[in-house]
């Protein structure tokens, strides 16, 4: 073998480094994974009397001060090493601590001391949870959540709404509803057609390894109170109820078939109601009446003008021959100030919209359960009539001698009359 490739293969094997008799300890029970902490001790050496001593974990022993630490995927600080986040998984994988001495002066890595790679906890598998009872109907909200569990047997919940840096922790599929917009919760689709065989099927997949998944499904029972209100901008929509009964044998119950066509509004609303604790309310409902406008205030009355000042001279002549002028001031009357403005009427409000005619047509076999399908036409609330303007306040009377007379006030508007419903 040529002298020089010995060389370089001999330089690129790594020799293992001695036992310093200082070895690295953990915190085995706390959850080792991504973002998360836990307690790291120190075991050191005996010397001449002393005995070994251990510092950090457990128990928080010792002091860390004449130690420095390196954490290859994290940081450390007050006795616990903190994982750096990471959306890879973690299986089979470990964070290496290593020990060195502190340098004094420098404050630095000294002699290395001790180093351990320490295995991650991992995500073993996953259940969806719920919260408890939940509505079973096309159109209700069923609160959910993901139990991750760990290789160690430890797990942690997470519940939707996920907090955002959780968002993306696992992908949801739906088969017969949709995550809500407005809750971030399980929406059962609320038009039955869209369904299949009764039942809505979660299934959540672990982003990290989809192969980690779990379901939730769950059969409808369709005993909500359905309610369904359509209201106009002005008269009611009239609204044609078509409805029959056939018994499901998924549920194992008799169920009613209702469909509601708005034709005005282009909608059609589809709904299966079971007769035993389900029901379901139709209404069409007018627009409301406009509030009349209120009047507007009287304008106030101008001040009266101040009286004019005149100025007469008289001169006198004294007994010694001397010539004497007097001059006097005075203040003609002030003018009146005028009347104030009368407040404009409010107007009236306007009339509620009258309801829409409800058809509802329906088979022999809905007969039973007539009194589960209730329709009523409401009108619209009336507008009410708006408030009368304020009678402007009469102008004040100029100063003078004497002073003007104020004007009168204004007089106030008549309030509007209320619409009629």
């Amino acid at each position: 073998m040529n002298c020089l490739y010995m060389l370089i293969a001999l330089s690129t094997i790594q020799t293992p480094k001695a036992d310093t008799g200082y070895h690295i300890k953990y915190d085995h029970s706390a959850l080792r994974i991504p973002g998360q902490r836990f307690a790291i001790g120190l075991i050191t050496p005996s010397s001449g009397r002393n005995q070994p001593d251990s510092i950090g974990y457990p128990g928080n022993k010792g002091s860390w001060s004449k130690y420095r630490l390196s954490v290859d995927s994290g940081s450390y600080s007050g006795g616990k090493v903190k994982l750096g986040r990471s959306k890879l998984y973690k299986k089979q994988d470990s964070v290496t601590v290593t020990v060195y001495a502190r340098k004094w002066f420098l404050g630095g890595k000294g002699k290395w001391l001790a180093t351990r790679k320490i295995p991650y906890n991992y995500e073993d598998s996953i259940t969806v949870l719920t919260s408890g009872n939940t509505g079973k109907s096309p159109g209700d909200h069923v609160k959910f959540g993901v139990r991750t569990i760990y290789d160690n047997h430890q797990f942690s919940d997470q519940w939707f709404p996920a907090k955002k840096k959780n968002r993306n922790d696992f992908y949801l599929t739906f088969d017969g509803g949709h995550l809500s917009k407005s809750k971030g919760d399980l929406k059962i689709d609320p038009d039955p057609t869209k369904i299949t065989n009764d039942r809505v099927r979660l299934t959540a997949r672990l982003a990290k390894d989809t192969a980690i998944r779990d379901s939730l499904q769950f059969l409808l029972d369709y005993t909500a109170q359905y309610k369904c209100s359509v209201r106009s901008q002005s008269r009611g929509h009239d609204l044609n109820v078509v409805a029959d009964a056939f018994y499901d044998s998924i549920v194992h119950a008799t169920l009613l078939r209702v469909t509601v066509t708005d034709s005005v509004g282009k909608k059609t609303y589809r709904y299966l109601v079971n007769p035993n604790g389900g029901s379901l309310a139709i209404t069409s409902k007018g627009a409301d009446g406009l509030d009349g406008r209120n009047g507007f205030d009287g304008t106030v009355g101008l001040s009266g003008s101040s009286g004019a000042f005149s100025t007469d001279v008289e001169t006198t002549t004294a007994a010694d021959g001397t010539i004497q002028t007097t001059s006097t001031t005075t203040q003609g009357p002030g003018g009146d100030g005028s009347n104030g403005g009368n407040g404009e009427d409010g107007q009236a409000g306007d009339d509620g919209g009258n309801g829409g005619n409800i058809l509802v047509r329906y088979t022999a076999a809905v007969a039973p359960f007539l009194s589960k399908i209730t329709a009523l036409s409401l009108p619209g609330a009336a507008g009410s009539g708006g408030r009368g303007g304020s009678g402007g306040s009469g102008g004040s009377g100029g100063s003078g001698n004497p002073s003007g007379n104020s004007g009168s006030n204004g007089m106030d508007g008549h309030s509007g009359s209320d619409g009629v419903a």
